[in-house]
């Protein structure tokens, strides 16, 4: 489906958000909709092209339909990791299996299972459960209003970590290549200076950062 041609080419074309239905009679208000109330990276991908900015949920397969004489960047993010399907009207056909990982972890600090939402979400959870210096961790159990596109949104972080030490963590867990998202960076920013003002350290944890905590928990074992 070629979701960027021209609009002056379809008069009568409407444009569907592919992640919430709603429909739009200009492209333009169809894209800012889209980038102003949607995640990028687990909802769209921002075409990295000069010129382009088009929110879609194939970076490949737009490239090649709108970029195709360009050489497409490396180490971007390719797909949305929610991908939904919309049929005329609005109402939902299917989704698709998120290209992430998810599911269940059972954890025994917390004596529950907790969702998560990758697999760079579950290894975390593994190594808080080995790691002697934590005492339990919460899931998407705080919320912080940010600032974004002129309105007011909820961010919902990751974790909340508490330590042996009685000292507690806000944590975030993303991949290396969304940190650099204008709409993260205001996520972010909002949440440090939220988290600092009462005490609390805000943290953004990557796989970088996985594969050094996976050398601490050795250590302890």
């Amino acid at each position: 489906m070629k979701l960027f041609e021209d609009a002056g080419k379809h008069k009568n074309r409407v444009w569907q958000c592919f992640v919430c239905g709603k429909q739009y009679p200009e492209y333009e208000n169809y894209k800012d909709h889209i980038l102003t109330e949607h995640d990028e990276g687990r909802e769209y991908v921002k075409c990295p092209a000069e010129g382009c900015g088009a929110p879609v949920r194939d970076l490949r397969a737009h490239w090649k339909v709108k970029h195709p004489k360009r050489v497409m960047p490396k180490n971007c993010q390719l797909k949305v990791t929610i991908w939904n399907d919309f049929a005329p009207g609005g109402k939902k056909k299917k989704t698709r299996k998120p290209t992430m990982r998810t599911g269940y972890f059972p954890s025994k600090k917390n004596n529950k299972d907790i969702y998560y939402r990758s697999g760079l979400e579950a290894d975390f959870y593994d190594c808080l459960e080995r790691d002697s210096d934590v005492v339990a961790y919460q899931a998407e159990s705080l919320k912080v209003p940010y600032y974004w596109q002129g309105k007011w949104h909820d961010y919902i972080p990751d974790l909340l970590v508490e330590f042996t030490d009685e000292s507690k963590e806000v944590w975030e867990v993303k991949p290396s290549q969304q940190t650099d998202y204008d709409q993260n960076k205001a996520k972010w920013t909002c949440a440090n200076n939220y988290f600092e003002n009462v005490g609390m350290k805000f943290v953004v944890q990557t796989e970088i950062v996985l594969d050094k905590y996976k050398v601490k928990i050795k250590r302890q074992d």
